[in-house]
């Protein structure tokens, strides 16, 4: 009597599950750690013997299959649904070994018996390892997931970094030379022969100070330069002092003297021919070079 009832128990769970699994079969071949965990259910939901001896861990085994099968038809992640479809094979197979088990102790002797629950015993705790594994690869796996999401947020600010240091040099006006930033601010911006800086000069002089606000950790370095004219002395005070008006004008509005060098070489490098006044105008000249990210400005070439 006891066989037919169980028999009774199996026959309606088998036919349900085999309603699913005629219409998610072709789906399933998609995922086959799903498929794999399908075929291992089948075959114990079909066992008479596991009903018999192992009811609570073949409801074990049920309830994940269907939660595994809950999170393919709901298109969760798949690889989580994979770790799902995995629990619930494990658990199938831990209920079979169960089964196998405990019938093994109805039939044989005393001996035998303690030797398959101890070779039983083992297999499942196999089992219980591998959901253990499978559960640290989960967690490696999302942790690797949070990582990739983090270094993408940190690309996508490091590009808006650069568009905005790339938009705020525009505004200056500096050029990129082998030296790094340049940024020039002609004669016309002094009095004739004079290092006193003009009132056009400060529209420029303060861009820069907003921007080495806004950068803190760049410093400059800047530079007096003069045409031929006149004697060496007179021209190297000239740049000297033309780049050390420059200079007191950035501490005036907040820089600290600490991120500012100045130097004057006089007539020493000259951009232009000195032969013509339109030469001898681009040579008359303070050159402001800003450094990199690290404060490092390359020293100019003798």
């Amino acid at each position: 009597m006891e066989i037919k009832r169980i028999k009774y128990l199996v026959v309606p769970v088998f036919f349900s599950i085999a309603a699913f699994l005629s219409g998610g079969c072709a789906t399933m071949q998609e995922n086959s750690m799903l498929l794999s965990a399908h075929d291992v259910y089948t075959e114990i939901q079909n066992n008479p013997d596991i009903h018999k001896y192992a009811p609570m861990e073949l409801a074990d085994a049920r309830e994940a299959f269907e939660k595994a099968q809950k999170g393919w038809e709901t298109k969760q992640d798949p690889e989580e649904v994979s770790h799902l479809a995995y629990v619930a094979k494990q658990k199938a197979l831990i209920a079979k070994e169960t089964a196998a088990m405990k019938k093994a102790e109805r039939k044989r002797e005393s001996a035998s018996k303690e030797r398959s629950i101890v070779l039983l015993s083992a297999r499942a705790s196999e089992a219980e390892e591998s959901l253990k594994q499978a559960e640290q690869a989960r967690r490696e796996a999302e942790l690797a997931r949070q990582e990739a999401k983090q270094a993408k947020i940190e690309a996508l600010a490091e590009e808006e970094k650069a568009k905005k240091l790339e938009a705020r040099i525009a505004d200056l006006q500096a050029e990129q030379t082998q030296r790094g930033l340049v940024l020039t601010l002609g004669d016309v911006l002094f009095d004739t022969a004079k290092s006193d800086l003009k009132k056009g000069a400060y529209a420029t002089i303060e861009k820069l100070s907003e921007f080495l606000e806004e950068y803190p950790e760049r410093k400059v370095l800047i530079e007096g330069h003069t045409d031929s004219v006149g004697g060496d002395q007179y021209n190297l005070g000239l740049s000297i002092n033309r780049a050390e008006a420059v200079r007191d004008a950035l501490m005036e509005m907040g820089i600290d003297s600490a991120r500012i060098r100045t130097k004057g070489y006089g007539k020493k490098f000259p951009v232009a021919s000195n032969d013509t006044p339109a030469g001898r105008q681009r040579n008359r000249r303070v050159e402001i070079i800003i450094s990199d990210e690290k404060g490092a400005i390359k020293e100019r070439a003798r």
